[in-house]
């Protein structure tokens, strides 16, 4: 019962506090993304991720790591979809 509850804290921190770059394509809309903005939000996105997910009593800190590139990247492509990466010339 505790893993659980630890699993859904983590997931509601990590919904509710990730999606950094997505939020900047939203916020700033696509043509006022530039490069620095975009390489901050995925460093916050990073940042905030793997520290809900190190919450997890299990998770070593290379799963912690490993979740948060994969959530990220999951946040990068989003992002990139609604416009965030035309700083990058893609």
């Amino acid at each position: 019962m505790q893993r659980a509850a630890a699993v859904a804290v983590v997931v509601a921190l990590a919904a509710g506090s990730s999606g950094c770059v997505s939020g900047v394509a939203i916020w700033k809309r696509d043509s006022e993304v530039r490069l620095p903005l975009l390489i901050g939000a995925v460093a916050a996105d990073l940042v905030v991720t793997s520290l809900a997910t190190y919450q997890i009593t299990e998770y070593t800190v290379g799963a912690s790591i490993g979740t948060a590139a994969a959530v990220t990247a999951v946040d990068f492509g989003v992002g990139c979809l609604i416009g965030a990466c035309r700083a990058l010339k893609l």
